[in-house]
């Protein structure tokens, strides 16, 4: 049972890594804006229990957010008009609109309600104050919101990120470029082979001795996050990474993290 548990690892590190990528605002199914805005709100009653407020959400370029708010001017206080956003070339506001109480009370608090638009992948925040008179009070009510603007239209460039760097592994690999492999495998590396635990020490010392030989790399998928690319394909050669001889076609699991140095391979996994 323990080496069954040991051999899991791997694999839920891999599970752990894809599971694990921030949480953010639901942002309208995938359409994230562009079939219909993704809408944020927050009533007066969201305001007196927490006077500032902070939210997160997705975007694609061209998608809408739109974000309505509790407003009484009977009570001397008022949104600006327009919201501050730290970067223009991200995101703009198109509108800024006041719709009134629905309750014919005396005082009763209506709404105000801001479009915006996402112009190019990046990220902002948008920051809106409640104030009398600009003033900066601690009754003041604050909302602010971190924005991530992708495009969707780039998916493809994920898929083919992580075919180009299983591609420069095994043609590395094949050419006995040790360097490059030492640049790209990083100090964390994990892997599964034959039910046996490998780690960076025991993956270059196999690469330095394999032949591959003739190979063929198929049936590329790719899935992941903005730093984590996880990469399934299928892999023909006379021998596997392991310095073993292949009886045929193996199923393989690579794994990649994006940091400040550029794409690190983290785990793999095989199964033939």
């Amino acid at each position: 049972m323990t080496k069954i548990i040991d051999y899991a690892l791997p694999f839920l590190l891999i599970l752990s890594l894809v599971l694990t990528a921030p949480a953010v605002q639901s942002s309208e199914g995938k359409s994230l804006g562009r079939l219909r805005p993704v809408n944020l709100s927050a009533s007066c009653d969201d305001f007196r229990f927490k006077n500032r407020i902070k939210k997160s959400v997705k975007i694609s370029v061209h998608g809408r957010l739109e974000v309505t708010l509790c407003s009484n001017p009977s009570t001397g206080y008022s949104w600006s008009d327009s919201a501050m956003i730290s970067n223009h070339t991200v995101i703009w506001q198109t509108s800024h609109t006041k719709l009134p109480s629905t309750s014919s009370a005396l005082g009763a608090p209506g709404k105000q309600k801001w479009t915006f638009q996402g112009l190019r992948a990046g990220k902002a925040e948008i920051s809106l104050k409640y104030s009398r008179g600009g003033s900066s009070g601690s009754d003041n009510w604050t909302y602010k919101i971190n924005v991530t603007v992708i495009d969707p239209d780039k998916k493809t460039d994920r898929s083919k990120t992580g075919e180009k760097l299983v591609r420069e592994i095994f043609k590395n690999a094949s050419n006995s470029n040790i360097s490059y492999l030492e640049s790209l495998v990083s100090k964390e590396f994990q892997a599964i082979h034959d039910s046996e635990l490998r780690n960076r020490e025991t993956l270059l010392q196999s690469l330095e001795k394999a032949s591959l030989g003739s190979y063929s790399l198929e049936k590329f998928k790719t899935t992941g996050t903005e730093k984590t690319l996880v990469v399934t394909y299928t892999v023909k050669a006379d021998e596997t990474l392991w310095g073993k001889t292949s009886d045929g076609p193996e199923v393989q699991m690579s794994v990649f993290e994006k940091t400040d140095s550029g794409w690190k391979w983290i785990a793999q996994s095989s199964s033939s």
